[in-house]
């Protein structure tokens, strides 16, 4: 039986233009062609949310990271899913503040962003669950997890209900499913609630049932 394991994964972002239809953005980590994302702005302590849908990514060359490897760098497009409503104004706010064009109006242009704040990128995703026990779960996922982060989790069987609870990353191990690379992902599950161990307790059982790997004993 297939189980999602399900996250909400987040990356900072530099916003090369933007338009009142979509941002262009500078990533070092690549983003999946029609994958639904948040962004987020932070302007003058003032937070703008809106949804968009990545329409275009390509890998453009490599920067230095903090030891010295070479890090991936990617450009993207995404286009916003709601223009025409109150979150087209809040766009056209971020466009006044950071372009230096306030009352400007844009139409169709894209104009250069000068982002004071922090834009951050937020996808929900989901993970087969391959192993769990009481203590952590293995989750297979396209890409690299960075070890001793942490992420909030939901997973249940259908009609069952959702336990939710913190994970930290303790293993990132690479492997290739169909000639595609993968990564099998452990997890420790950390801070999980009395109703949530009680369910979780539940969900283990009837994956037993299922005939997913489980251990009580972890």
């Amino acid at each position: 039986m297939n189980v999602q394991a399900r996250t909400i994964l987040t990356s900072e972002c530099k916003i090369l233009d933007m338009g009142m239809r979509g941002v262009r953005l500078a990533t070092t980590q690549r983003l999946n062609i029609n994958d639904k994302y948040s962004i987020k702005f932070n302007i003058d302590g003032k937070r703008i949310l809106n949804k968009g849908t990545v329409r275009w990514a390509r890998l453009v060359g490599n920067q230095k990271g903090q030891n010295q490897d070479s890090i991936p760098l990617f450009m993207t497009g995404i286009e916003f899913d709601s223009v025409l409503t109150d979150k087209g104004e809040e766009i056209l706010h971020v466009l006044d503040e950071c372009s230096g064009n306030v009352g400007k109006r844009f139409g169709g242009k894209r104009v250069r962003i000068h982002a004071p704040g922090q834009t951050v990128l937020n996808v929900f995703r989901e993970y087969p669950i391959k192993q769990i026990s009481s203590g952590g779960m293995l989750v297979e996922t396209d890409q690299e997890f960075v070890l001793d982060k942490r992420f909030f989790w939901a997973f249940n069987f259908p009609e069952d209900d959702i336990i939710r609870c913190q994970g930290r990353v303790a293993s990132c191990l690479e492997t290739f499913t169909n000639n595609m690379k993968r990564y099998n992902i452990g997890i420790e599950f950390m801070d999980v609630q009395k109703e949530d161990r009680i369910n979780l307790t539940r969900f283990i059982l009837q994956a037993m049932v299922h005939e997913l790997k489980t251990s009580l004993l972890n």
